[in-house]
């Protein structure tokens, strides 16, 4: 089960789903533990200088708005390639999601979002906004900060030990596979526990100020979930698998001082879509509240609060980007540690054990890169809808037929699919302007080829809007076939008893447009056949 890796050359999507490797920052990495690490780039941090102001007071607080801007940059920079809320435009084409252990990768069009790219505005604020603004940060100030544990002590208390060593008794007689099987538990612990501190530091001190702050009358618009989605439930999550998976383990190993079984988080990872259900709500909203924060930063109230935290002692430093991107990297760790887990492991009933705890949380993986590969393709399908107006309806012989024809008949581009199932959405899989050819007339049209149908269009002057102006063709019920030009195409469309409807000819701009379309229209026709 390998990472999947991008191979296709008419991959549609970006990145933007949950991969195996999306690697915590160097905070959360265990020093003592010599396992498996995937480094954590930080991208360049753009200089950014800011002109100084006549009064001293006013030039300090510029610089550290100024200090702010470039970290929330270098947050985003450092997260941007890992969280669904980046690259959702990087490739014209769509068709689906990478799961964590498939090969076939397609990629999703990439969002071009920096997050805290954007700062205040110029205009130097009013006696009244300065007035507001300090109101606000003495609001803030006034927050009592909670006390809370650091991040190598577990829920009961209880410190954990600088190393895996200083608890298994036998580690000096341990041969190399089983000291890097040791060190990988251990790692896997210490960075579970690490992770629930830092989710602990944005519940109890960063929701906890903003809701200090909506107490106040402040940013009564900024709710928890526009900012953090479900993020408590994640939290609570981890610490119910942390006393009832995890920590057993390590107290039996503390207990004994012999070393750390495996076996002993198998129930716990049979279950893990159970357990961490609450991640299809926040990996569907992870791109949502990234947005949010990225708009917000224009408001001086919001901009205020974003320096408070990454200022506050108990925060620890963490960028909003930080946050924000946690929970996406730390789902996609689980099966690197469990691999590395199992290939120093020799006992082959643990093996076997190991297999199915992988098998657990990579199908669950998969069933969150589904979820969110059903809600992009439905987006990306209400996003075509919106572009096309229907087709009109043709005359009828009087008012009363046409009231009729109007009431049963409606263009709607979003139905299902026939004889597809609910989780196959219609995608569009090729556009382009084809001149096409009637009895009548040849004109340019805008041709759009769906996965189950072909809508022949002509864009509108006065919006920007294709109107449908042929009735639809079902893909099933077309034949086409090159014609001897070398750039032109028949397409006929058949009906019952193989009788011929509609005939249309054809001309793409070149020969390679013209195989592009055919094979298209081969391909569409036999997965619609399939499906």
């Amino acid at each position: 089960m390998e990472p999947a890796q991008d191979s296709s050359p008419s991959a549609k999507m970006a990145n933007s789903h949950l991969r195996e490797g999306d690697v915590e920052g160097p905070d959360e990495m265990n020093p003592s533990a010599s396992g498996p690490r995937v480094p954590v780039t930080d991208a360049e941090v753009e200089k950014q200088s800011e002109a100084g102001v006549e009064m001293d007071s006013e030039a300090e607080g510029d610089i550290s708005s100024a200090a702010t801007q470039k970290r929330h940059k270098g947050a985003a920079e450092k997260h941007k390639f890992n969280t669904l809320g980046y690259q959702k435009m990087q490739k014209p084409m769509i068709y689906d999601f990478v799961t964590v252990r498939k090969p076939n990768v397609r990629h999703r069009p990439a969002l071009k979002q920096v997050l805290f790219n954007q700062g205040l505005s110029d205009r130097a604020p009013t006696l009244g906004e300065r007035f507001l603004l300090d109101t606000f940060k003495s609001t803030l100030e006034s927050f009592p900060l909670p006390v809370l544990p650091d991040n190598r002590t577990d829920v009961a208390g209880v410190p954990l030990e600088d190393s895996w060593t200083n608890i298994v008794q036998s580690h000096q007689a341990m041969d190399k596979s089983a000291r890097h099987q040791q060190e990988v538990l251990w790692e896997l612990l210490y960075t579970e526990l690490n992770y629930i501190s830092k989710l602990t530091v944005v519940t109890d001190i960063v929701m906890g100020a903003l809701t200090h702050l909506h107490r106040n009358g402040f940013l009564q618009e900024m709710t928890h979930e526009y900012l953090f989605s479900n993020l408590p439930s994640v939290l609570d999550a981890h610490r119910r698998f942390w006393e009832e998976v995890m920590l057993p383990m390590l107290l039996e190993a503390r207990h004994t001082r012999g070393p750390f079984k495996p076996l002993m988080l198998e129930e716990g990872f049979l279950q893990f879509s159970q357990r961490f259900s609450s991640y299809l709500h926040y990996c569907r909203d992870e791109e949502n509240i990234m947005e949010f924060a990225r708009r917000q930063m224009e408001s001086p109230l919001f901009h205020a609060y974003i320096e408070w935290v990454e200022n506050c002692p108990g925060c620890g430093r963490m960028r909003l980007g930080d946050m924000q991107a946690k929970p996406h990297q730390r789902i996609t760790k689980y099966p690197l540690l469990l691999r590395e887990v199992l290939k120093c492991t020799q006992d082959p009933q643990t093996q076997y054990a190991l297999r199915k705890m992988l098998s657990s949380v990579n199908g669950f993986l998969d069933s969150i890169n589904d979820h969110l590969r059903l809600k992009y393709e439905e987006f990306a399908l209400s996003q075509s809808a919106a572009r096309l107006e229907g087709y009109d309806v043709p005359e009828g012989v009087s008012e009363e037929i046409e009231k009729f024809v109007r009431e049963i008949c409606r263009f709607d581009l979003t139905s299902p699919m026939r004889g597809a199932g609910t989780k196959d959405i219609r995608k569009l899989l090729l556009e382009e302007t084809l001149r096409i050819k009637t009895r009548r007339e040849s004109k340019p049209m805008v041709v759009l080829l769906f996965s189950d149908v072909l809508l022949l269009t002509k864009a509108q002057k006065k919006s920007e809007k294709l109107k449908v102006v042929c009735p639809p063709l079902a893909l099933d019920r077309i034949v086409c076939a090159p014609l001897k030009d070398d750039v032109s195409f028949v397409l006929v469309e058949l009906g019952e008893l193989f009788c011929a409807v509609n005939i249309y000819a054809v001309m793409a701009p070149s020969t390679e447009s013209r195989s592009e379309w055919l094979k298209s229209i081969l391909a569409a026709q036999v997965t619609c056949s399939n499906s």
